[in-house]
């Protein structure tokens, strides 16, 4: 995707953090830490507060990078999951943990301790859905970083389409995002996709096509597969356009319907 084009998304990671951190109250950071069945909480808490508190972005050491990627399963939505909180306050744990984890990446001594990017964006995308709209804006701008930042680490080119979806489904109706920017990133994910499919269908977990037939790391296709119906049923309820029309083709092509 040109640069020109992202940058009507407003790339920017900070603007999450923003709005997150201020939610993160100690007991919801014990949580987090105490996550790995109670193990090693005060070395967890050092890394976190480090965040929430001064806003120094982890190293992912195992300390915390074990109890921000088990926190990243949390199902807020599920009474009784642990590890993790019910509700509306679940949803911006599991926000902080993914964001954590994303952000994190970027930085070089964490450039080879991702294993997927998808499993995150997705649960990720679901939270700030569960929130509300007020964190649209800086999650917009969130997903537009990852983007912009955390592609170029992924070589094999199999999980960046992931994040252009996330961040698709969280702007197709946004008014500030203009009708040629939502364009330009549906023609970037299909164009990704296809040339993927090329040298990377023998990785295919099921025998169907596009992005999910490439997933390797598939625990949350059935969430990726709901929001391509998500993004189908949208534009078919909205008037005739070449913005819709693409919109209903990605959401076509990854509900595979």
């Amino acid at each position: 995707m040109s640069t020109l084009q992202l940058e009507k998304f407003h790339p920017d990671a900070h603007l999450l953090l923003d709005f997150l951190l201020p939610f993160i109250d100690d007991d919801m950071l014990h949580v987090i830490a105490a996550a790995d069945y109670g193990i090693d909480v005060e070395l967890h808490l050092v890394p976190l507060k480090l965040l929430r508190d001064s806003r120094v972005i982890p190293v992912l050491n195992w300390h915390p990078r074990e109890v921000l990627e088990l926190l990243r399963w949390s199902e807020p939505d599920k009474p009784g999951w642990k590890p993790g909180i019910e509700g509306v306050r679940g949803h911006f744990l599991r926000a902080f943990a993914c964001s954590t984890l994303l952000m994190s990446y970027k930085q070089a001594e964490n450039n080879d301790r991702w294993l997927s990017f998808n499993e995150t964006a997705i649960q990720l995308a679901l939270s700030i859905r569960a929130i509300g709209e007020e964190s649209l804006p800086a999650s917009i701008s969130f997903f537009a970083w990852c983007l912009e930042h955390l592609s170029p680490l992924d070589t094999e080119r199999m999980e960046s389409p992931f994040l252009g979806l996330a961040l698709l489904s969280l702007a197709i109706d946004f008014p500030s995002i203009d009708d040629e920017a939502i364009i330009a990133l549906c023609e970037w994910i299909d164009g990704t996709v296809q040339t993927l499919l090329i040298d990377k269908q023998w990785f295919a977990t099921r025998r169907k096509n596009w992005l999910l037939s490439t997933n390797h790391h598939n625990m949350k296709n059935g969430r990726w597969v709901e929001m391509g119906q998500e993004l189908e049923g949208w534009a078919k309820v909205q008037p005739a356009s070449e913005k819709a029309t693409w919109v209903e083709l990605i959401g076509n092509r990854l509900a595979d319907t």
